[in-house]
């Protein structure tokens, strides 16, 4: 199945899409300059996930536009995802949080990500929003009303493909409820610099923001990029409307770095 294909079959069973860069080796093949994590991930359209699709004609229209797109899925109400991530030893943390909490994980939708790490679907009837590292376990970060993912068969920087896991196909079940139970608790405290906690996001995404616009980045490829490191660094992520706000901030500012706003005279 083609990409454009994925993108009909999450549309027709009800979950809103949205094109995504994609890798070219280790590059940014779409032409914005992404790096490094942000490369396969960042949304292609002007006002980020507010342009998801749900529509035949919509899929049909972007992936027209951009054929080799990777596929976001935009969380839909009554679901989330816990993104375990490979490379903040996301599989211990796993281990030990059912260990903590006297439970296993239920089968449901499981995908594999490019690295390796796996996106655990569930429904809920309670509001679960976006949190990086959930109750302090590193490398366990979860994706709710707001956020999203990418999914199967998109293309990660380092060749890999996301795929449905051979071991749990779905469907999406119920999340286990002392899974729920902890999605709720408050926010605890990090101990990692990698992740950013309030009076800290505010200032991380501005000077991310502010390399992005020295190096001519647009308004646009700037707010599509804070969005990405919002949801993976920020605990809690920051509303959507101050990332849009941050991003047209900085993009007042000419390109290289010059501390003059456009017009001035």
């Amino acid at each position: 199945m083609a990409t454009i294909d994925f993108a009909l079959k999450y549309v027709a069973n009800g979950f809103p899409v949205i094109p995504l860069c994609w890798p070219d080796g280790n590059l940014c093949a779409c032409g914005r300059g992404h790096q490094d994590r942000s490369i396969g991930k960042v949304p292609l359209t002007p006002n980020g996930l507010k342009d998801a699709t749900m529509t035949i004609e919509g899929v049909k229209e972007y992936w027209e536009r951009f054929p080799k797109a990777n596929i976001g899925i935009v969380i839909p109400s009554g679901y989330f995802v816990l993104d375990v991530d490979v490379e903040h030893n996301g599989f211990d943390s796993l281990a030990r949080m059912e260990r903590d909490l006297d439970f296993d994980m239920t089968p449901t939708w499981l995908v594999t990500t490019g690295t390796g790490g796996h996106h655990y679907w569930y429904k809920t009837n309670k509001p679960i929003r976006n949190t990086a590292r959930l109750a302090g376990y590193d490398g366990l970060d979860i994706r709710g009303v707001g956020g999203y993912v990418v999914a199967p068969p998109s293309l990660h920087r380092n060749g890999r493909r996301y795929v449905t896991s051979p071991i749990w196909s779905g469907p999406i079940t119920e999340a286990p409820g002392k899974l729920i139970e902890l999605c709720l608790k408050p926010i605890l405290p990090s101990s990692q610099n990698s992740h950013y906690l309030e009076g800290q996001r505010n200032d991380r995404l501005t000077r991310d923001a502010g390399a992005m616009r020295r190096r001519g980045l647009s308004e646009q490829a700037i707010y599509a990029a804070l969005q990405v490191v919002n949801q993976e660094q920020c605990s809690p992520p920051l509303p959507d409307k101050d990332v849009s706000i941050i991003a047209k901030s900085i993009s007042r500012y000419e390109p290289e770095g010059k501390p003059r706003f456009k017009g001035a005279i």
